[in-house]
């Protein structure tokens, strides 16, 4: 067990450390609030779409997801956004911070965490259906935050705004691309296919900087109350929902393990773009990142721990 959580560690410290960096880069004035922002901009129009689309692309062409699998994911991420939709405006009354509330409690960060940790729990090479849910998750996740985002965006609902916020998204198109080229078969040039690679690399650190330089520890108190109902929600309450009810349906090995990310990995790094893009409450969302993704270390071992024991894989 103790080797499980040297493989979380392995995943979250190197997370965290790059957000440390970035925050004493702005406590030292190496980075500025405006600057930051600026980066952000760039990795929620460039970075983030590239790295969504080329996720994607590198889907195993001969590889299969169970249908069963496939609708058991789509179906509790949609039943936890719709939870969240209708819970949060009970508890906070702020359009600014209802949405990333929401995005919070369903939206993981399995792009970062997916395949990493599958690769470590199945080192013998039983792990690709973690690299094919990408293809399922990712854009499931972003469509749906961008509905949350929009519909506490003024304060009211309104579809054609919603719609339009869904095909003008930057991210949804990462993700469109990449199921195109993907369905068509198509192989990028070497040329490009590199310029792909470098440019989607940049998207995670810079995101990572980004998020750390972004972070203002004294504000923290003042949304404790959000972070009493969001940390914990994603952190636990999601996982130990979604999870008993996989294992129920008979979900073992490989597969158990791709939804252990799905529903138990921290906040999406990339949510604090988008709350930046879309009049959310950038402090609460850099808050909630960086809380579920420290302590995220102690769950997942905590979820890996019980599975060992159950022997789901």
């Amino acid at each position: 067990m103790l080797g499980h959580f040297v493989v979380t560690c392995n995943i979250v410290l190197p997370l965290f450390i790059v957000m440390l960096v970035g925050f004493c880069a702005s406590r030292f004035g190496l980075i500025t609030d405006e600057t930051a922002r600026g980066c952000n901009k760039l990795v929620f129009r460039i970075f983030l779409p590239v790295s969504l689309c080329r996720s994607i692309m590198r889907v195993g062409s001969g590889d299969v997801l169970s249908g069963k699998l496939v609708a058991f994911t789509i179906i509790g991420i949609a039943a936890v956004f719709l939870v969240s939709m209708l819970l949060v405006p009970r508890l906070e009354k702020d359009d600014r911070k209802r949405g990333v509330m929401v995005q919070c409690l369903f939206r993981s960060n399995y792009a970062l965490f997916g395949v990493p940790l599958c690769e470590a729990l199945f080192p013998q090479g039983d792990g690709g259906v973690s690299a094919m849910m990408v293809a399922i998750v990712v854009p499931v996740f972003n469509i749906l935050a961008v509905v949350a985002m929009e519909v506490f965006r003024g304060g009211s609902v309104n579809v054609k705004k919603i719609l339009l916020g869904i095909v003008k998204n930057p991210l949804i198109w990462g993700c469109a691309v990449g199921l195109i080229v993907k369905a068509a078969g198509l192989r990028l040039p070497d040329f490009i296919g590199g310029a792909v690679d470098r440019l989607a690399a940049i998207a995670s650190p810079l995101a990572l900087f980004v998020l750390g330089a972004s972070l203002k520890p004294g504000r923290i108190r003042e949304n404790a109350g959000n972070l009493a109902v969001t940390v914990p929600g994603r952190l636990v309450v999601v996982p130990l929902i979604a999870l008993s009810a996989a294992y129920a349906m008979g979900f073992r090995g490989p597969e158990f393990a791709a939804l252990i990310i799905t529903f138990s990995s921290p906040m999406a790094v990339s949510s604090l773009a988008m709350a930046q893009q879309m009049d959310g409450d950038s402090d609460l969302t850099v808050q909630q990142i960086v809380l579920t993704t420290a302590l995220s270390a102690v769950t997942i071992f905590t979820i890996i721990f019980v599975s060992k024991v159950l022997s789901v894989f």
